[in-house]
């Protein structure tokens, strides 16, 4: 960290920054190395001088709230340290408590309810000495989730693999966004028909928590359902953030499940990735088929690689020469 910042100019483009983001960049970049204050210079454009000034004495948006104080978040927050063996107690999570911001800003902190969320989620179990964590807990704090939402991920694909929906793309989205942090809003907007088409289209027998159908819904889009407008971004962001969901699934798996399903969660990561819906799957697995080339295959009467035997030579003229070199290839594989 710098302990002395200056920052050059107070606008982006053509407009200008608000004080509470021109004093985050000031606080991301600066603090003295011996515990004092930083000192921080602000060049401003003459035009907005006495509008960025009155900002910064007026705007309220500087003040600093911690939101540690419910139990959820609180639970997050502890459970680290309860990994570390750092916090095996509530004795010990009050003095962890007490050191916080919260506890600054005069916040009580729910703590007991803290640990009954904890230990409903099972994220810890007590011993003689205390509480410790579990390894469901342990995969929660590794990849930074709440372990609400670690634990809700479990159950989720207990279910659809007990009622076999594996291959039932809204089921896998249900899997994915009934939970209760981990979730995203927003406006549909000219797109809200999705929002009904998703919730009648559920499989019966799973439940939708209040809440999370927004959720439930980009998850569809993101493996290959429709188009959800101008919540596209969100959606890609929670694609974004496959990558930790599916370490935290494949751990739950190998440590806590046995579920044996490492296979098909790798392939879930295929088509998070590339937005494949569940009928196309099989198809992008032969060697050189897109997702757009699959859609093309598949609207050609092509289901499975089989099929490719009798198909790839009446395509001949249909296709580009490139596409149609990869299929005589699978075929003649399949001979």
């Amino acid at each position: 960290m710098a302990d002395r910042v200056i920052v050059v100019g107070v606008k982006r483009g053509n407009e200008r920054l608000s004080a509470s983001e021109i004093m985050q960049m000031i606080g991301r970049a600066g603090r003295r190395h011996d515990g004092g204050t930083c000192q921080a210079d602000i060049i401003v454009e003459e035009d907005c001088l006495d509008e960025v000034k009155q900002d910064m004495e007026t705007n309220t948006n500087l003040k600093v709230e911690s939101g540690i104080g419910t139990p959820e978040w609180l639970a997050f927050h502890v459970l680290p340290d309860i990994c570390d063996g750092e916090v095996q107690t509530l004795e010990d999570m009050k003095g962890w408590y007490s050191k916080t911001l919260g506890a600054f800003q005069g916040q009580k902190g729910s703590m007991d309810k803290a640990i009954d969320l904890l230990r409903a989620s099972e994220a810890i179990s007590d011993t003689p000495r205390g509480f410790v964590a579990t390894s469901l807990g342990r995969i929660a704090a590794k990849l930074y989730f709440n372990p609400v939402d670690v634990r809700a991920w479990q159950e989720n694909f207990n279910t659809v693999f007990d009622m076999g929906l594996e291959t039932d793309d809204l089921a896998i989205a249900w899997a994915l966004g009934n939970v209760p942090v981990t979730r995203m809003a927003g406006d549909f907007e000219k797109h809200w028909e999705v929002v009904g088409e998703c919730k009648g289209n559920i499989p019966p027998g799973l439940e939708v928590m209040e809440g999370s159908t927004t959720t439930i819904v980009l998850w569809w889009s993101a493996i290959g359902g429709p188009s959800v407008g101008k919540m596209r971004n969100q959606m890609l962001s929670l694609r974004d953030d496959f990558g930790r969901i599916h370490k935290a699934l494949l751990s739950i798996d190998e440590e806590v499940t046995r579920w044996e399903k490492e296979d098909f969660f790798n392939e879930l990561k295929k088509r998070v990735r590339y937005g494949i819906p569940s009928f196309l799957s099989e198809l992008c697995k032969i060697p050189g088929i897109t997702k757009s080339r699959a859609d093309y295959l598949y609207n050609a009467g092509v289901r499975e690689k089989s099929d490719l035997v009798e198909m790839a030579d009446n395509l001949e003229g249909e296709v580009d020469d490139k596409f149609l070199e990869v299929l005589k290839t699978a075929a003649n594989e399949l001979r």
